[in-house]
């Protein structure tokens, strides 16, 4: 028979088999979910500590049940990874099915890369290896500092925008829906604000981690005028291409982007 289902009587389901569900369940994303310390990275000179937490690489539940220390190479920039590798074996003792049957699993590890290409294999479909960036790190000869990068899995809640001074807004609020950001400002007023073009800023956790420029309206009283809504890496937004006041008086605009 050329036809099987997995999670049926009696059949068996391999590691493979049930991380390609999850990983589809969960649209194909690598993400932490909203476990333990969300595996959040600390640094003491040269040594990083990456704290407890769940991460879902490809389908494959993966957890730190206890902080991983990982010494980072001097004088250099790079990140700090999850690592999936399928090429390694796997180490049993016992027979499967005794209570003294254990295995340690040597196909996850962290690791530090010093460049920009992440191998980021479809281990769902014949590939063996995927890694997922959890930090940025710059070093020097005998310290280093790090940055988290946000990968989470879960749902926020709508969340109000801190304004910048004088800005009004009925509304200015963001949300976190499984690692994309959403934002929606509705009559925003900063015409009167520093340069009279500031919004506010979104929580840097959840800043886009490079400059985005996204469309909104403004209603000048009498025409709909477009305007660009300028979002830096730390997420201070503020209006752009609209240099006269009634531009930046009242400014709409739904927009949404993926964590970085």
């Amino acid at each position: 028979m050329t036809m099987t289902m997995y999670q049926s009587d009696r059949n068996f389901v391999s590691p493979a088999n049930d991380a390609s569900l999850y990983s589809a369940i969960t649209n194909e994303q690598a993400v932490i979910l909203d476990r333990g310390n969300k595996l959040n990275v600390t640094v003491n000179g040269l040594t990083a500590t990456v704290s407890t937490g769940q991460v879902i690489i490809k389908g494959r539940l993966i957890e730190v049940l206890s902080p991983e220390t990982i010494t980072l190479p001097a004088g250099t920039s790079g990140k700090i990874v999850v690592t999936v590798d399928l090429t390694k074996q796997n180490d049993a003792v016992g027979n499967i099915g005794d209570s003294s049957y254990s295995v340690t699993v040597n196909q996850t590890y962290l690791s530090v890369i010093t460049t920009d290409n992440l191998t980021q294999d479809d281990i769902n479909n014949g590939g063996f290896i995927y890694q997922l960036p959890i930090a940025n790190f710059t070093s020097s000869s005998t310290s280093a500092t790090a940055s988290i990068i946000q990968n989470l899995m879960f749902d926020t809640g709508w969340l109000n925008i801190p304004l910048a001074p004088n800005a009004k807004a009925s509304i200015a609020k963001y949300r976190l829906i499984n690692n994309i950001v959403y934002v929606k400002l509705f009559t925003c007023d900063c015409s009167k604000t520093t340069n009279g073009n500031q919004i506010g800023t979104l929580t840097p956790l959840f800043s886009p981690g490079e400059r985005i420029v996204e469309t909104g309206l403004a209603y000048d009283g009498v025409y709909p005028r477009g305007v660009g809504i300028n979002i830096r890496a730390d997420g201070f937004m503020y209006v752009d291409f609209q240099k006269d006041s009634l531009g930046r008086a009242n400014v709409c605009a739904t927009f949404n982007y993926p964590l970085k």
